[in-house]
């Protein structure tokens, strides 16, 4: 019999996981690319726009996919379906992993994000080389997240595929 709490906190963890690597993939392929080649004034209309809804939509999916991935593994756990063995050692590993990629996601990536947006904003009213040099180091700190968060879920994404027994 299939077990439906299970299969509900499964599809909204997996579900949350593909649009958090998604974005992240999309922010290191296309996003942080365009930004490097396009005018100043295309730019700031493009990140003041685009950047807050898409920080936000980041947000909410990592979010998601830790809470839900959390409380998957602790009904696992009080159901006793949760694997053992390596399998156990697997999903726990995968756990910090994720948890260090949402680290690095609200510790670096989503400041360096809120921060491009003001600097725009400042650019627009008052521009200047020195807020342009600024601009260009947190464009640098978002893209840096994004590739080191690709990475972080991709083994995530690996050791809960080993911590499935399947």
């Amino acid at each position: 019999m299939v077990d439906a709490v299970f299969l509900a906190l499964l599809v909204v963890h997996v579900g949350s996981i593909v649009a958090w690597m998604g974005g992240a993939v999309l922010f290191v392929s296309v996003i942080a690319p365009s930004l490097r080649t396009m005018s100043p004034a295309a730019r700031g209309e493009f990140v003041t726009a685009t950047l807050p809804k898409y920080f936000r939509f980041i947000q909410g999916s990592s979010i998601t996919a830790v809470a839900a991935g959390l409380v998957m593994y602790g009904y696992q756990i009080a159901t006793s379906q949760a694997p053992t063995g390596s399998g156990q050692i697997s999903l726990q590993s995968g756990i910090i992993v994720a948890l260090i990629a949402l680290i690095v996601l609200f510790g670096l990536g989503v400041p360096a994000g809120r921060k491009m947006v003001a600097l725009v904003k400042q650019m627009g009213k008052s521009p200047s080389e020195d807020l342009a040099a600024q601009l260009a180091l947190q464009q640098r700190k978002a893209t840096m997240a994004s590739r080191l968060g690709v990475a972080l879920l991709g083994v995530t994404l690996i050791l809960m595929i080993l911590g499935a027994e399947l």
